[in-house]
């Protein structure tokens, strides 16, 4: 057989090969920071909205907050302020809110989630304790 004709003939079989392997080839799924709406107002105008709802507060935390940095390559710090954290429920009815606070010299509330369907759920408490203590 012809040299060329067999150099060609492998030419395209490594052709057709490469591109069944750029076909098959997906991207590796990696996280994203979103954007999401979120309302900020002061003591007055964030408990009124709360109080006819009937929710009292559940829990407490300090919360690692990520915020912008334009001269950081992905626009997020690389630090994290520690903001108050507060989750507020009507166990009756199912609603609840989550808040952070921003100190002075913002002295804001920010809802950062509300919604319906609320349930404590103490079997995880139960399972939390229910493990050995080093």
């Amino acid at each position: 057989m012809n040299t060329y004709i067999t150099k060609n003939k492998i030419f395209w079989l490594m052709i057709i090969a490469m591109t069944f392997i750029l076909a098959t080839c997906h991207g590796v799924p990696a996280a994203t920071w979103n954007e999401k709406p979120v309302i900020c107002a002061d003591d007055e105008e964030t408990f009124s909205a709360i109080a006819p709802k009937g929710e009292v507060l559940i829990a407490i935390a300090k919360q690692l907050t990520p915020v912008k940095d334009p001269d950081e390559n992905n626009g997020i710090s690389n630090s994290r302020p520690v903001l108050p954290w507060a989750l507020y429920a009507n166990l009756e009815t199912g609603t609840f809110t989550v808040l952070e606070y921003h100190k002075t010299p913002y002295n804001t509330y920010c809802t950062i989630g509300h919604g319906v369907e609320f349930e404590f759920v103490p079997q995880g408490l139960e399972r939390k304790s229910d493990k050995p203590k080093p």
